[in-house]
């Protein structure tokens, strides 16, 4: 799928189930995942572990050349406030090949820009968004017991070992 065979689809975005009027511009889209890099104490070289996702961001630029776009923007700009408009962010899903592309789900609005008007009567409005991930729990970094869901291959004589042991204590 490329722009120039859906070049309607690569124009816009939609969120929720609004789509955005005008053309939009992406940038920022970028995957970064964290990374924590440590230098060797002592030593030469240093080691790096990958600390899993970073939350995203992007920009979305809108050009709205139309009267149509502009009449249509302020409904569209309501949906992209919806996110933010309660004192617990609520995340959208959004869709544009290339954010899916880079695994975008839902998002929020971080900044909304305001209209800038150039001479020819278009209007411009940058909207910075978000990634909505939700927590996950972070795994057991020591061990804590048990067979970390793993088969023991010696349960079974382990099991015959305390019956045997119970037994004896018997008088």
């Amino acid at each position: 799928m490329t722009p120039n065979e859906f070049p309607d689809l690569f124009s816009v975005i939609t969120l929720g189930t609004a789509t955005s009027p005008g053309t939009v511009t992406l940038s920022g889209h970028d995957r970064n995942p964290s990374w924590d890099v440590a230098s060797a104490k002592g030593q030469t070289g240093a080691s790096s572990t990958l600390n899993g996702a970073s939350v995203g961001r992007f920009t979305a630029t809108f050009y709205l050349a139309s009267a149509a776009d502009q009449i249509a923007w302020p409904a569209f700009q309501r949906v992209v406030e919806s996110t933010i408009a309660q004192s617990k962010p609520t995340a959208l899903p959004v869709y544009h090949p290339d954010l899916a592309a880079n695994h975008f789900a839902e998002v929020c609005a971080e900044s909304i820009g305001g209209a800038v008007r150039d001479p020819r009567g278009g209007v411009t409005v940058t909207i910075k968004f978000i990634e909505f991930l939700p927590p996950k729990p972070a795994q057991s970094k020591t061990a804590t017991g048990g067979t970390g869901g793993k088969v023991d291959p010696n349960a079974a004589r382990k099991a015959q070992l305390d019956a045997l042991l119970e037994e004896a204590k018997k008088p």
